[in-house]
């Protein structure tokens, strides 16, 4: 007879066995222990992320373009967003959707003048010194540039004072925005320069490398004031196409509270209308409405 003590556990006793019976008993008290089966935790539910904080321009020092919005034109003719395609490359400005005859207004205050400019048919340049609280300490100078006007209400070819709000002129379908294919809209660019005798030179065409630097400059001032604490940004383009910026960035970081996008109400221009939020995107507001003041 083999004597198998067990130790553990105290239930079991020293029993007498045969060996192949000890070793059997040995092997099933050193087997690992058969806990039962228990189910999964159930998975928390992940927190959803705190609301963004509302953001709207500390000292609005701009004014929009428009009294209305209906938004970007894209029709049969082309694509009015900034950076859109385009036969020289990509558009410079941006179309803003409105009917023939509504006024355009002044973004600042400032110097312009009207004038004739071949397949931007009647314009009006408008150059303003940009605010410290956009671009910073000396801050540039902005050429913002109104095209395919049906009437002009500034001298032509004269530089005059005009203030921010100030009528500069009406929508029109002037130059090669002609085309029944195209919708009546303003083109409107907005090129920075570092001194005012460079911006009051503009012609809004052709390029410029050097000028570049200070356009950079102004969408980094932009992004501190701005950009990062609205979490605002085009969805798929550049803010900068060289010496020139998006200008609904700028109008939307430093201007008063632009008016909540509606619908012309004109079925064509209906078809027409794009609204800001395809290509926009923001945490602390609605891009469609602007940010509003407190």
């Amino acid at each position: 007879m083999t004597w198998a003590c067990l130790a553990v556990p105290a239930v079991l006793a020293c029993v007498a066995c045969s060996g192949s019976e000890a070793t059997s008993a040995t092997q099933k008290l050193l087997a690992p222990l058969e806990l039962p089966a228990m189910s999964a935790a159930p998975e928390l539910a992940k927190p959803a992320p705190p609301p963004a904080e509302p953001w709207a321009p500390e000292e609005p020092a701009l004014s929009y373009v428009f009294d209305v919005d209906h938004g970007i034109r894209a029709d049969r003719g082309g694509k009015g967003h900034f950076l859109a395609p385009r036969a020289h490359g990509k558009h410079n400005g941006i179309d803003f959707l409105a009917p023939v005859g509504t006024p355009v207004l002044a973004t600042c205050s400032g110097k312009a003048k009207a004038d004739d400019r071949g397949g931007y048919g009647r314009v009006v340049q408008l150059v303003c010194q940009l605010p410290s609280s956009l671009a910073g300490e000396g801050a540039p100078y902005a050429s913002f540039f109104y095209a395919h006007l049906d009437k002009t209400l500034v001298s032509r070819g004269k530089w005059v004072g005009v203030k921010a709000g100030q009528k500069l002129g009406t929508v029109g379908k002037t130059g090669n925005a002609k085309g029944a294919a195209i919708q009546p809209h303003l083109h409107f660019e907005t090129i920075i320069r570092r001194t005012e005798a460079d911006a009051l030179a503009e012609r809004h065409a052709g390029t410029a490398p050097a000028a570049a630097e200070v356009a950079d400059d102004v969408i980094a001032s932009l992004r501190t004031s701005c950009l990062e604490p609205a979490g605002f940004a085009p969805k798929a383009t550049d803010l900068t196409r060289e010496r020139r910026i998006d200008p609904f960035v700028l109008l939307t970081c430093g201007a008063k509270p632009k008016p909540a996008l509606a619908a012309p109400g004109v079925p064509a221009l209906d078809a027409a209308m794009i609204p800001w939020s395809q290509h926009y995107a923001a945490a602390g507001f609605d891009v469609d409405r602007g940010p509003r003041m407190p």
